[in-house]
Formats: C-alpha cells, sequence, structure tokens
C-alpha cells in the first residue's frame, strides 16, 4: 500500500471521529479516546496488527507500542529462526504508521501547549514508519492558519536523520473539521487531494 492511500485511510478515520464527536462538549480524552478507536478500526480493516492505549480490545490488537497508535505488519519466520515468543510477532517487517496527538479543547489555558506539539512531533522525527502523522489541536478558529505546520516543518529540516522520502500527515483540529498537509523528507509542504 502506497503512502497516499495511507494518507487517505488515515483522513477518512479522522474525518469519521469528527463526524462522531463534534458539537458534542467532549474533552481530550474522548477526543484521543475516538480518534485511536477509529484508527484501529481502520487499520485493522486493512489487516494491520494494531496498537494503541485506551482502546477497546476488540478493536485494536495490542496496547500502546511506542506511539499513540502503530500499524504494524508482520512477516514469515525464516527457516532458520528459532521462535522464542510468538512465532509470527517475532519478524516486524514494517511500521505503516506511527502517530502522535496532542489536543487542546476545554482547557483553562488561553492557548495550547506548543511545547508538548513539539515533543511529539521530535517523536516521529526519531520514528521510522511508512507515513508519520501528527494530530493536534492549536485552538485557532480559522482555517488555513499554516503556522505550526511551518514551524513542524522547520524542524524537520533541522534533524540530520530526516531522508528525502520521508513522509508525515499533518492533521490539525479545526471547529470546522481536520485540516490536512503532507510534509515530505525534501522539506515541500502540501494540502493533499482528496481521496
Amino acid at each position: 500500500m502506497d503512502r497516499e492511500a495511507i494518507s487517505c485511510i488515515v483522513r477518512g478515520s479522522l474525518n469519521r471521529a469528527f463526524t462522531d464527536l463534534h458539537g458534542q462538549g467532549v474533552g481530550d480524552t474522548e477526543w484521543t479516546s475516538m480518534v485511536k478507536t477509529r484508527l484501529c478500526e481502520s487499520g485493522k480493516g486493512e489487516r494491520f496488527y494494531t496498537c494503541a492505549r485506551d482502546v477497546v480490545e476488540s478493536k485494536r490488537n495490542h496496547g500502546e507500542w511506542l506511539y499513540d497508535v502503530c500499524w504494524l505488519r508482520y512477516g514469515d519466520a525464516h527457516s532458520r529462526a528459532t521462535p522464542l515468543v510468538d512465532a509470527w510477532l517475532d519478524y516486524l517487517n514494517e511500521a505503516v504508521l506511527i502517530v502522535e496527538s496532542e489536543w487542546w479543547r476545554y482547557g483553562k489555558s488561553e492557548k495550547c501547549n506548543l511545547g508538548d506539539i513539539r515533543d511529539d512531533f521530535q517523536k516521529l522525527l526519531v520514528g521510522r514508519a511508512c507515513v508519520r502523522c501528527m494530530i493536534w489541536d492549536d485552538n485557532k478558529k480559522a482555517k488555513n492558519d499554516s503556522t505550526v505546520v511551518n514551524w513542524l516543518a522547520g524542524m524537520m529540516s533541522s534533524c540530520v536523520e530526516t531522508a528525502p522520502h520521508d513522509f508525515y500527515l499533518l492533521a490539525r483540529y479545526t471547529d470546522e473539521g481536520f485540516e490536512y498537509w503532507h510534509l515530505h523528507g525534501n522539506g515541500t509542504v502540501h494540502k493533499p487531494q482528496d481521496c
């Protein structure tokens, strides 16, 4: 599955979470749980091994594994290999998706905690995955505010571990729905095409 297809699945999951909860007056905990649940459901539907904490066990495969949400793909055991635990879980092929999220919905502060967004994004910078996704709510009501996007792009470009083929899906919550950008390791940022 290519990166654009994974991005489409993730965006569809986030859009469903928005439809499920928007206008219901729920807080950070409920948003986080719904986003993780929708992402795990979609990942399992694509036959990935999904990992997330605070998601009903039937909707995920495992608890949290390094990131807020992961989609993993496992391979077959090699003929010379001797499994020590679970034969099929011993052979991780690929991290398809890693996700970090940072919410500011109904806190007492006048603005989001940019330090928390930075810290979560830096976890993605050092991670290896086909698609790395950062979700945040920066408490700005207007769409098309790319202040945080440009800030994250600057962080990515200064990281020596960044490779030209790196691919990030950036998802900013607004009161009108999620707003999306693709950020590439070569420094380009653009709005993704509709799925």
